[in-house]
């Protein structure tokens, strides 16, 4: 698939993932500056889940209608994403290539259990 190495996942398919122990891992891909009464940057989101073997399988977040990974533009979105998907804390990392977790109530992280 064009601009992603990773398999991709719809929002219809979000909650299930996290119902099933799914977390979220959030990438800056452009750190952030302040314009006006906001923080813009860049964010790609991907949801990472245990792969049954010990290991991790990552999913990046994409849109429906082009299947190409959805970028958060703004701090204030990634919020208001985190609030509807109904994660446990709000992690925004600062820094490009730096990562951020959201665990929720159902996560299972590999030999958690």
């Amino acid at each position: 698939m064009a601009g992603t190495k990773y398999p991709v996942i719809l929002t219809s398919h979000m909650q299930e993932a996290i119902e099933g122990g799914a977390w979220i891992e959030v990438e800056c891909v452009e750190a952030p500056e302040k314009g006006g009464n906001t923080h813009r940057g860049g964010w790609t989101v991907f949801v990472c889940s245990n792969d049954g073997q010990g290991g991790v399988h990552r999913s990046v977040y994409v849109t429906n209608r082009d299947l190409k990974p959805r970028v958060f533009k703004t701090a204030a979105g990634l919020m208001s994403f985190c609030l509807e998907l109904g994660a446990k804390l709000f992690s925004c990392p600062l820094r490009e290539g730096e990562r951020g977790t959201w665990e929720f109530e159902t996560t299972r992280y590999p030999g958690s259990g």
